[in-house]
């Protein structure tokens, strides 16, 4: 069993992410962890330095303001900065995407590069607003639900896959495990 279509560059970053809260720390908990520690070490040293809660607390606004305005920016500027380098360096940002499924492996294929990932190496795959994510020891194996074109598509296809996985991946997918019914 397989699907396709076109994975374009930097879209498994946001997948990533939440594997990253999978494995450890999200980007949503650091962001959280910054704002907090802005908040506790910021304000005393702020009313320790001017004097005054007040000054302190509009300082302390007045920086986690320009914390979210420059997290704004970053992510604006990474996408054409991200295809500007692969420009550079000859390589489209899109590129044709086929996601195969065979009784020995999940077979990633991009054009020049195959990722083939034994069944037993594959320890979750999860499910993300606008992707499914399988995890094969420490890489990130990302495939974008558009490249299904039925809900009926797409649960067949986690089906095939949850069933191909061990017992302890599965018990670790509850996304897709949710779909196969079990």
């Amino acid at each position: 069993m397989e699907t396709a279509g076109v994975l374009v560059a930097g879209e498994s970053a946001a997948a990533m992410g939440y594997m990253r809260a999978r494995r450890g720390v999200s980007p949503r908990q650091t962001l959280a962890i910054l704002l907090i520690c802005i908040l506790v070490v910021g304000l005393p040293v702020g009313v320790w330095a001017g004097g005054s809660w007040i000054a302190a607390t509009m300082s302390i606004e007045f920086g986690i303001v320009g914390l979210m305005v420059g997290l704004v920016i970053v992510r604006l500027l990474s996408g054409p900065s991200l295809r500007k380098a692969l420009a550079a360096r000859g390589q489209a940002h899109e590129l044709p995407l086929t996601l195969r499924l065979t009784p020995q492996a999940l077979v990633y294929e991009l054009p020049d590069l195959i990722t083939t990932a034994r069944w037993p190496c594959v320890t979750d795959l999860y499910r993300t607003r606008k992707h499914w994510v399988f995890l094969a020891q420490n890489s990130v194996l990302v495939l974008p639900r558009r490249f299904f074109a039925t809900a009926e598509a797409e649960r067949a296809f986690i089906v095939e896959a949850a069933s191909r996985m061990t017992d302890a991946a599965r018990a670790r997918s509850p996304d897709a495990t949710r779909m196969t019914g079990a």
